[in-house]
């Protein structure tokens, strides 16, 4: 367990001890999510959900993230990004990225990112968006020469328990961050599904 969990999806982690990724389910009705006092949280569209969403679906859901982006407990927007192995189309992934991520750089956000064999269309939207906050690449496991060059692109890295330790060791420090990307326990996400069926 790090001293400070970067990526979880565990809704019971002590407050302040975590940054705590909402289910998506959550940006459908933002207004009735009650946080934990102390606890850090980050809210985005998972890449997979436009596999599954409409356009209508995903427009709500875009739309109850710029009420969250609002609530000064929400730390980072995501996690949100591409994926070229699950998901819908490559354009729809980045259309509803890009979206993310420009509510997140007016906001003065960073953005947590998973991103899966699609490195170089995420390091094009970087140069386009322009951040002015941290984009960090969460669960990376790839190669030296990869790290380098998200780093060298402006793009912190963070590492789970399965991860490559050259890539590891190269980080910064400053940019490097630690996570578990547990899953929510079962009776918290059935408490979901019942707030949500």
């Amino acid at each position: 367990m790090p001293a400070f969990d970067f990526h979880t999806h565990n809704l019971t982690a002590p407050p302040g001890s975590a940054i705590v990724n909402l289910p998506d389910a959550w940006l459908l009705s933002p207004d009735t999510f009650r946080p934990v006092p102390g606890a850090l949280y980050s809210a985005g569209i998972h890449p997979w959900t436009t596999a599954t969403a409409d356009s209508a679906t995903l427009h709500a859901m875009t739309a109850g993230l710029a009420r969250l982006i609002d609530r000064q407990w929400l730390t980072a927007v995501g996690e949100c990004g591409l994926d070229m192995l699950r998901g819908g189309p490559l354009d729809v992934q980045e259309t509803v990225f890009l979206r993310q991520a420009l509510m997140a750089r007016d906001a003065g956000l960073p953005v947590t990112i998973h991103c899966v064999r699609a490195h170089h269309h995420l390091l094009r939207l970087h140069a386009q968006v322009r951040p002015t906050k941290p984009w960090t690449v969460h669960g990376f496991r790839g190669k030296p020469a990869l790290a380098r060059q998200l780093l060298d692109a402006g793009i912190d890295l963070s590492f789970g328990p399965c991860h490559n330790a050259e890539s590891y060791a190269l980080t910064p420090p400053n940019r490097r961050h630690d996570e578990t990307d547990s899953p929510q326990p079962q009776n918290a996400a059935e408490k979901a599904s019942q707030h949500h069926g």
